[in-house]
């Protein structure tokens, strides 16, 4: 186990020299707003600062699951009621914060921001913005309402308000063809996607999941209701 550094030199946290706290700790850190008792901390001799080891490394830039921009830590919050955009409880002013550059009013606590299930653990900063999603069609368009579908081998007509068939189903979602435009097999296939599922990108951020989802081909049975 690596020893304890007695003093941390890390100007872009905070302007002075960070020196060990022997004790157990009651007051909480400036940058989580958390009362760690037994975790090891670091204060300022020279002014009122308090931080735990490892939020002295927090990193700066970095992007979430639950926002489409990025977010940057920030230790100067505006007056004024803030709420956390992923658990929506309030966010203290006295504390520091991640902050979206973008959108007004967009904070999120430390400790929400750095959450396994929502960030990847990526550190952002110097590297350039790129868009969250690039959208990559699943198909190649043949022409006006057909398609080649990279989940079959055949082209797909697009059917307007196609006649209803309850034993149609479609092959993406496995639910029935009730309504509404679909695309079917030009070549005497029984392979359908409903409209939307076949326009369903590549990839997708969902904001339950910390990183990107790739749209997969998979062979299911359907059970038609059953189980």
């Amino acid at each position: 186990m690596k020893p304890i550094p007695i003093v941390i030199d890390h100007p872009k946290r905070h302007l002075h020299l960070l020196t060990f706290f022997p004790r157990q700790n009651l007051l909480p850190c400036d940058v989580c707003g958390l009362i760690k008792v037994h975790y090891p901390t670091y204060v300022c001799t020279r002014c009122v600062f308090v931080v735990h080891q490892d939020c002295v490394y927090h990193p700066y830039v970095i992007r979430i699951s639950r926002h489409h921009h990025r977010i940057s830590f920030t230790s100067s919050l505006p007056s004024g009621k803030w709420f956390c955009g992923v658990c929506r409880r309030k966010v203290d002013n006295s504390y520091d914060a991640y902050s979206c550059n973008k959108c007004d009013g967009y904070f999120v606590h430390t400790k929400c921001s750095l959450r396994k299930d929502l960030w990847d653990g990526e550190e952002l900063e110097g590297i350039p913005e790129e868009p969250l999603e690039i959208v990559v069609e699943p198909f190649q368009r043949i022409s006006d309402g057909i398609i080649l579908h990279f989940a079959h081998d055949h082209h797909l007509k697009l059917e307007i308000y196609g006649v209803y068939d309850e034993g149609k189903f479609c092959q993406a979602c496995s639910l029935p063809i009730y309504e509404g435009n679909y695309y079917s097999c030009m070549d005497q296939c029984d392979f359908i996607l409903h409209e939307a599922c076949a326009i369903a990108p590549c990839k997708k951020q969902h904001p339950m999941h910390a990183y990107s989802l790739t749209l997969k081909v998979g062979h299911f049975k359907y059970l038609g209701g059953q189980g």
